[in-house]
């Protein structure tokens, strides 16, 4: 058996109807975001910027993001940073990382327009935290810069999967 809508006017809002039910239940919720402001828009070298957090579901998974803002007076294509996490049990990890900010063309990466450019990087996606506790991320720009201009924001987000 077909089924048929007597008038073609009701398929648009059914249509539209579908689709904002199959976003509202596809939507990540977010675990946990901070986004620090940089004075000046300026990162120093010795500025750390700690992002703390406590697991209680070692099987849940999230997706980890990075967010940085930048401005269009930023001198650099990429944003190199020393990345550390300490677990629940005081182990630590120190990583670097490469947020690509613009291409080999001068073009921003990132959305917005005027000065500001938003960027978010997966960090990690569906990453599962192996320890129930409280952990802590620390960032560090690495740009072999004193005082990293263009910078004016820098953050996490975490979310659930």
């Amino acid at each position: 058996m077909k089924f048929h809508f007597p008038h073609t006017a009701y398929r648009l809002p059914l249509t539209l109807l579908v689709l904002f039910c199959l976003f509202i239940s596809c939507k990540q919720k977010t675990f946990y975001q901070k986004m620090d402001h940089l004075p000046n828009e300026t990162w120093n070298i010795d500025t750390t910027l700690t992002y703390e957090f406590t697991i209680s579901d070692s099987l849940q998974y999230y997706n980890f993001y990075i967010d940085v803002r930048n401005t269009t007076d930023y001198p650099y294509q990429n944003l190199y940073l020393f990345f550390t996490t300490q677990f629940p049990d005081s182990t630590m990890f120190t990583d670097t990382l490469n947020c690509i900010l613009s291409d080999a063309h001068g073009r921003w990466t990132g959305r917005g327009s005027g000065k500001i450019k938003q960027n978010r990087f997966v960090l990690k996606p569906k990453v599962r935290f192996p320890q129930t506790g409280t952990y802590i991320f620390s960032a560090q720009q690495a740009m072999r810069t004193d005082d990293l201009k263009g910078i004016a924001n820098f953050g996490i987000t975490l979310q659930n999967e």
